[in-house]
């Protein structure tokens, strides 16, 4: 009676075990090695269309799985105790998903769904159905394979190994861009040009030159003919995008643009000796952090709808207020997060908590790493709010400093203000989805009060992205063309 009772209790629990909901994930028998990395199960409501990497503002399930010495032979198992984001894998609510894994094997590339060498899963269409468990099996059978640079008469591929960079972090780091040249270029071989120098913000790449909306955007055929250089600014780094800037945790990436690059470009291409820096985003921020870091080599900048250039106003909070909160106002209400439309479609928590979640990083991440220092016991950015509580540490805040935009132009500016007049340009629109026009405000006051010879403009109807009409980048042009000799 005693070994019936066990029986049933053995098939009773076997059931229990496989009525839950699961995922398998296995490694194709064709990978030889074992291999290291993270596992990401991706998911997508949009049936329509492959799995991409989540909306941070509107996750769908997301499940992660740090794996280690993983041998084909082996499967991992997602359940219910499995790391998940915004629900736990029984906690999925009815309806039909599209499921994808990816093994992120590259930390230096952000991007899990683009990174060359990261396996991937096919699609798998399921329905999840109201109290029916369900075994989903997603095989790692396909490598994102290299992207090649398909070079033009007119497009070129640069890739220049720095030294500075590589001395700081210990290993081969590279500057990569794409050297768009004028039509003229090889018809008149006498005729140097200016330069104009773009980073782009978060997702941006050298690949972007291919995209006639990114050659519109920053007028690659507008007014006097230039060279322009579109930079890589995602590309080896572990904690996200580095932007081009002296950072004491990613490198002396903007030195190495100086000192390295811009003699590069000079030694290869027939440039004269003006550059222009433009920059979208965080791309924006770089723009306007070489122009003030390096005044004499920069003709003028262009910062477009820039991360926080002023830290009194970091998207809504005061980086140096006593007891300042990412997450909450003083009011005690949550802040919102990504504006459009008249609402916020998320909020700074929910963001925060899901790139945390990620460890891929992420945009909170970028910033502790280009602004911040290097934890020694976690090895990587201090933070600079808890990621639980939102509670700003503001003893990091204050190591800040250096790169508060808005405080430099206080502190150094009429030092350097016959090397800086009339070279800053910076526009956000009033309606940036970001918030990050607070930050410009917050910084016109500082430079409106310091007399300064710079322009900066919020743009009335504009979010972060419209704010690109075909007349800003006209304009933009014509003052460009005003300085070229």
């Amino acid at each position: 009676m005693k070994q019936l009772s066990s029986l049933i209790i053995a098939i009773l629990l076997a059931f229990t075990v496989q009525a839950q909901h699961s995922i398998v994930v296995h490694l194709d028998t064709a990978v030889k090695k074992a291999l290291n990395g993270r596992l990401y199960i991706f998911s997508s409501k949009d049936t329509t269309r492959g799995v991409q990497d989540p909306d941070p503002f509107n996750p769908t399930p997301t499940f992660v799985l740090d794996v280690k010495n993983w041998k084909s032979s082996e499967v991992k198992r997602i359940d219910s105790t499995a790391a998940a984001y915004p629900v736990k894998l029984n906690k999925v609510q009815p309806g039909y998903y599209k499921f994808a894994a990816v093994l992120d094997i590259d930390t230096e590339e952000r991007n899990n769904t683009v990174t060359p060498g990261n396996y991937y899963s096919r699609d798998v269409l399921v329905q999840v159905k109201p109290g029916e468990p369900f075994t989903i099996h997603l095989n790692l059978n396909r490598v994102i394979p290299q992207r090649t640079f398909k070079e033009t008469e007119q497009i070129k591929a640069l890739q220049l190994k720095s030294e500075l960079v590589s001395a700081f972090r210990k290993k081969d780091s590279y500057i990569k861009a794409a050297v768009v040249l004028p039509k003229s270029y090889y018809q008149n071989p006498s005729a140097n040009y200016p330069v104009v120098f773009v980073i782009p913000g978060w997702g941006g790449t050298h690949y972007d030159v291919y995209n006639p909306a990114i050659s519109k955007r920053y007028g690659f055929t507008t007014g006097k003919e230039k060279i322009f250089v579109y930079l890589n600014p995602e590309t080896n780094n572990p904690f996200g995008l580095h932007a081009f800037i002296d950072s004491r945790v990613n490198g002396p990436w903007g030195k190495a643009l100086v000192e390295e690059l811009i003699p590069f470009v000079k030694k290869n291409y027939r440039i004269s000796n003006q550059y222009f820096v433009a920059g979208q985003s965080s791309g924006g921020y770089a723009a306007l952090w070489l122009q003030l870091n390096y005044p004499t080599v920069f003709t003028a900048s262009w910062a477009v709808s820039p991360d926080p250039v002023d830290f009194s106003d970091f998207t809504g909070v005061n980086l140096y207020t006593k007891n300042a909160n990412m997450y909450y106002d003083a009011d005690g209400k949550e802040r919102g997060m990504f504006f459009m439309n008249g609402q916020y479609l998320s909020t700074v928590k929910r963001y925060a908590g899901f790139e945390d979640f990620l460890g891929d990083g992420g945009q909170m991440q970028s910033f502790e790493a280009a602004f911040g220092l290097l934890d020694a016991k976690t090895g990587k950015p201090q933070m600079l709010f808890n990621r639980s509580t939102g509670t700003i540490n503001s003893q990091v805040a204050k190591t800040w400093k250096p790169y508060d935009l808005g405080l430099f132009m206080e502190t150094k500016y009429n030092k350097l203000s016959s090397l800086l007049d009339d070279k800053i340009f910076v526009f956000a629109g009033a309606e940036d989805n970001f918030l990050l026009n607070r930050s410009v405000e917050a910084f016109k006051k500082k430079v409106d009060g310091m007399h300064a010879k710079a322009t900066v403009e919020l743009i009335a109807g504009a979010n972060h992205w419209s704010i690109w009409t075909e007349a800003f980048t006209q304009q933009m042009h014509k003052v460009m063309d005003e300085r070229i000799k």
